[in-house]
């Protein structure tokens, strides 16, 4: 390993062992869309499935919709197969879904994957669901509920459903994007995901400017106050 990939299994280490996202003997159901969060994901648990202090397994899911991309899928398959990651295709007809008089939208389709993820980890007996979110998304989705919405939460690193025994993890909560952009460059990891024109992420994109302006300004650990601050909540400076 290099530095930089030292670096970022240290910090999935860490996200795995602080929030106890993985457990002795646990089936682990990884979302791959094809792009560098998941697919850089895929590539760190395959190495500690190999010697890791907990026991686990895993398997990567891809649900595909008909917006996917058939080369840009054999590539993501031809990274999987060199790693030695199991996996599987679920095409998904997401647009057939679609009640009469409504359009179709990002949060739809992506509702719809979430959907069958859970239903393939509650069918084939996964405790865990795997995503690929890093620390750049959790504390975006921090900052639009804070300024957007008037409330303060955002992407949790392991949630547990109420109705299910599986739970959601992210055990990239500890990793920054420009780290994953790096590494996914050093892999030569090409983007291998949805193309649909649908997608509007302009309200995160704009956020996402807003941290990297602080960071530019004070210093890359403004992402990790904004990540810990979740953690130190000091009551007595806060109203009722």
């Amino acid at each position: 390993m290099n530095k930089l990939e030292r670096l970022i299994d240290k910090k999935i280490t860490k996200g795995i062992l602080k929030f106890n996202m993985i457990e002795e003997g646990d089936k682990v159901l990884l979302a791959v869309s094809g792009g560098k969060d998941s697919m850089l994901l895929a590539y760190h648990l395959a190495n500690k499935v190999k010697g890791f202090p907990v026991n686990f397994t895993f398997k990567a899911l891809h649900v595909e919709s008909e917006f996917g991309n058939q080369a840009e899928r054999a590539n993501m398959e031809r990274f999987l197969q060199s790693w030695g990651v199991d996996y599987e295709i679920l095409k998904v007809g997401v647009i057939k879904r679609l009640k009469p008089g409504r359009k179709m939208n990002c949060y739809w389709c992506s509702t719809q994957r979430r959907t069958e993820l859970l239903k393939y980890a509650i069918d084939n007996g996964y405790d865990k669901i795997a995503l690929g979110h890093h620390m750049d998304d959790i504390i975006e989705s921090l900052m639009m509920n804070m300024a957007l919405k008037g409330k303060i939460s955002t992407m949790l690193p392991k949630l547990d459903y109420d109705k299910y025994k599986q739970a959601i993890i992210r055990p990239l909560c500890y990793v920054k994007e420009h780290e994953i952009i790096k590494m996914a460059d050093q892999l030569e990891l090409r983007k291998c995901t949805c193309t649909c024109g649908f997608a509007d992420n302009s309200k995160r994109r704009d956020m996402r400017e807003i941290i990297q302006k602080m960071a530019d300004t004070h210093g890359d650990n403004v992402r990790d106050n904004l990540f810990n601050s979740m953690s130190n909540i000091v009551e007595r400076y806060l109203p009722d």
